[in-house]
């Protein structure tokens, strides 16, 4: 294609962009279908914690590629629902460590039968091969644009 043309749908931002956002629709729909009442950007913040409770706000949006006013909205709600809680830390007690609740941690197991279930359906037809290679793909992209 010529440089001063230009094909959105060709698009290699345009094509991920769209792939992330029907896979976190489809996720919204198979966890309220399941009955429950958490979001994808919920679940990002979710498998963070159980990989290391007691994080700051902004190590988590760092760590989930989110600005701090949205970690911040994130949060908020999910202390609504009652999955996190923020706790002083001991060190700095200006700052405040985002820990799960034990309903924030029970979830784990049944969340996790949801998402793989989703991997499922959006893998379908598609080859371990494809699926490795494309991870591989998006990680250089990440890499190289990451800022």
């Amino acid at each position: 294609m010529p440089k001063n043309k230009y094909n959105l749908e060709e698009s290699l931002g345009y094509t991920m962009g769209r792939a992330a956002r029907a896979m976190g629709t489809r996720l919204n729909r198979n966890f309220t279908d399941a009955g429950y009442d958490v979001t994808c950007e919920q679940w990002s913040v979710l498998t963070n914690l159980w990989q290391k409770n007691g994080q700051s706000q902004q190590d988590l949006a760092q760590n989930t590629c989110k600005n701090k006013t949205s970690m911040t909205r994130l949060i908020d709600n999910m202390e609504k629902h009652s999955l996190v809680v923020r706790i002083p830390s001991k060190e700095d007690k200006r700052q405040k460590l985002i820990y799960l609740t034990k309903n924030g941690r029970d979830l784990q197991a049944r969340l996790i039968k949801v998402v793989h279930k989703t991997l499922e359906d959006a893998q379908k037809n598609i080859s371990a091969k494809d699926v490795r290679l494309c991870k591989d793909v998006l990680c250089k992209v990440y890499e190289n644009t990451k800022v």
